[in-house]
């Protein structure tokens, strides 16, 4: 069975930016559990510890501070990519439109 590589680097990017499971959830409109299981799963895979947990927060190991980086800039590249192929369907359509061929 292959594994999905990208999984569980959103809900990472989410806990640490929110500093809490809960709150990272409601951002990414998922249960806790499953931001719980994907870290877990995240962790493993890279045979990493990326977080500190208690009770109220959740803090980054150091590990964690260093990855945090790094899927924060996947993450920005993952957005500038579909933006850029988004900006070339408009642009299509519009040539279409402007030569007078189907939308």
């Amino acid at each position: 069975m292959s594994e999905n590589r990208w999984e569980g680097i959103d809900e990472f990017v989410a806990v640490a930016e929110c500093s809490q499971f809960t709150a990272a959830a409601e951002r990414l409109g998922v249960s806790s559990s499953h931001v719980s299981r994907q870290i877990v799963r995240l962790e493993e895979r890279l045979q990493t510890r990326l977080l500190y947990r208690s009770t109220r927060r959740v803090t980054l190991t150091e590990a964690g501070q260093t990855f945090l980086q790094h899927c924060q800039r996947l993450q920005d590249g993952r957005s500038r990519t579909f933006g850029s192929l988004g900006d070339l369907t408009i642009e299509r359509k519009w040539m279409r439109r402007m030569i007078g061929g189907d939308a």
